[in-house]
């Protein structure tokens, strides 16, 4: 889990571009404003709903801005043709494609890769998806222009857990 972490942090500040900045940046300054707005307005209770919501847009506005940014701007979709388990050697052959359905030119995308357990409801997958068995991040160092679909095919080495499933997360760089 901390290695998901770690690299979604790496690709959150690295795939910041100037669309992204300029939208943070709009959100902070409205909520500075907010803020600042608060602090001169007499009545009490106008000046702490004010408070409040530049407080609230202060720490929640930029993940949500750049959650957006990355649905519109860096939209990838995985699909997984298929996940064989080869049986002479601890390893997993996936093959699958990529599309770009953003609105920008990608230069690489790294797929994680998160093997956990099988699910039969939402409870026991939401379980099974926050304590995987293993994560795995590859890098596919290929361009793929806006519409463009690529085939992938990858070999995992030191996997033998028996039986999982597999979801695949994309993300991609400009």
């Amino acid at each position: 889990m901390a290695e998901l972490l770690r690299h979604y942090l790496y690709y959150t500040f690295h795939s910041l571009g100037k669309y992204d900045y300029m939208a943070i940046g709009w959100v902070l300054f409205l909520s500075l404003l907010l803020m600042l707005l608060g602090a001169f307005v007499r009545r009490r209770s106008l000046s702490f709903t004010l408070l409040f919501i530049g407080l609230f847009l202060f720490f929640v506005g930029p993940p949500t801005i750049k959650a957006v940014m990355d649905r519109y701007l860096r939209a990838a979709d995985v699909t997984v043709t298929s996940v064989k388990v080869l049986s002479y050697s601890h390893a997993a052959a996936i093959e699958g494609t990529l599309k770009n359905r953003g609105k920008i030119d990608f230069s690489r995308c790294d797929l994680v890769l998160i093997f956990h357990a099988p699910a039969h409801d939402a409870l026991s997958s939401l379980k099974a998806y926050l304590k995987p068995y293993e994560i795995r991040i590859e890098t596919l160092q290929f361009p793929l222009v806006v519409g463009e679909e690529k085939p992938f095919s990858l070999l995992l080495d030191g996997y033998d857990r028996q039986p999982f499933e597999l979801t695949p997360i994309a993300r991609c760089y400009p």
